[in-house]
Parts: structure tokens; C-alpha cells; sequence
């Protein structure tokens, strides 16, 4: 039987950014939230991000509320510099994060919210799901896929362009994830960009 860990107003799933600025203004309203992150440290989907990744923004636009991102010397902060920046985000406010916590299921019960984790739960009022997309990439289904002999990864899983060194690299998407790796992809392979819409 799972044990109740605890009651609040507000479980939050996730660490990242969204659930980081969720919790500035719930803990400004001092309304009683837990954040639930499966993650072992700070740094949300950025943890798992491939190695060159720069924020698509300067810093000073990038910012989480109540705290701007400190100052660098390039105008794109790095991965590793935005995951320094969240950790030391979470630790100026002093959230109450619980990890590493795999969130199986929700359940209604009475006007509340179960949110269950293994053997365990919490209660809530609300939940704010602020998982992102990372954990679960869309690679479309295509006709011919099963005859395809090469390699097919989706960015969630690209950490730098060694594995494509020399090699005929096709990028599929025109946002900033698929310009990224194109740009780095194309210092060592043969590519080509393909985009729904002109970049």
C-alpha cells in the first residue's frame, strides 16, 4: 500500500525552467507546493542535452523571474552554464525538490490529486505537469523505415557530431536544435538540411 508523504496546494512534475519559475511565484504567494523532479540534480532537460548546445537567446532575455542569469563572456550562455545557472537558482530560493522522483500516475480522489510515485504519494489541490518534452522524442513513422540501413536518432539524443564523422548526414527540422547540429554536424560530414519551410 503506498504511504502519503504529504499534503500541499501545488505538486509540480519536473525541474526544469518551467517548473523553476512555476515555484518562484507559488512560493511568493506562499501558496504550499513540492517539486517532484526524476532527475539526481538540477538542470531539467539540459542535463541531457548534446555537449556544444547554446542557449537560443543572450542571457540577459533568458532570465527566470526574480534572479537574471549571471553574466558571460559570449552572448549564448553554454549548456554547462545553464545548468550552473538553474542549480544555483534552485538553491537562492530554497525550493522544496524531492529527487530523484519517477512520477508513474495521478489519481482523483475526494477533490484532490494523487500523485504517485512507486510506493509513495503526494496530495494535492493541483498539479502542474512541467515534464517537457525530452524524455518522450517524436520520431515520425515514414514509408521504407524498416529498410533503412544507417543510423536515425532524434536531437534528444545527439551529444556531438563524432558519430556522423564522414558520413552522408541528413537533418530533419528547421528549428534551433536542427540549425545547431546542422552547424556542427557540417564541419565533419557531407549533409544536407532538410525544412518544411524555407530557415
Amino acid at each position: 500500500m503506498a504511504q502519503l508523504q504529504t499534503e500541499v496546494d501545488v505538486v509540480i512534475i519536473g525541474g526544469g525552467q518551467a517548473a523553476l519559475a512555476t515555484a518562484y511565484f507559488l512560493k511568493r504567494k506562499k501558496i504550499p507546493f513540492v517539486i517532484l523532479d526524476d532527475q539526481s540534480q538540477a538542470g531539467g532537460a539540459w542535463l541531457h542535452a548534446w555537449d556544444s548546445l547554446r542557449l537560443f537567446s543572450p542571457n540577459t532575455w533568458s532570465s527566470l523571474s526574480g534572479w537574471m542569469m549571471p553574466t558571460i563572456e559570449q552572448t549564448y550562455p553554454t549548456r554547462n552554464e545553464v545548468i550552473e545557472y538553474l542549480s544555483a537558482y534552485e538553491q537562492r530560493y530554497q525550493f522544496p525538490i524531492i529527487r530523484p522522483v519517477h512520477v508513474d500516475h495521478i489519481e482523483k480522489k475526494d477533490g484532490y490529486l494523487d500523485v504517485y510515485a512507486g510506493d509513495q504519494y503526494w496530495r494535492a489541490k493541483s498539479v502542474v505537469s512541467a515534464t517537457g518534452t525530452w524524455s518522450q522524442p517524436f520520431i515520425p513513422d515514414y514509408e521504407g523505415i524498416e529498410q533503412f540501413q544507417g543510423i536515425q536518432i532524434h536531437s534528444a539524443d545527439y551529444k556531438n557530431a563524432e558519430l556522423f564523422k564522414n558520413k552522408k548526414v541528413m537533418i530533419v527540422g528547421g528549428g534551433n536544435s536542427g540549425a545547431q547540429i546542422l552547424a556542427e554536424v557540417s564541419q565533419v560530414a557531407e549533409t544536407i538540411w532538410v525544412t518544411k519551410t524555407p530557415p
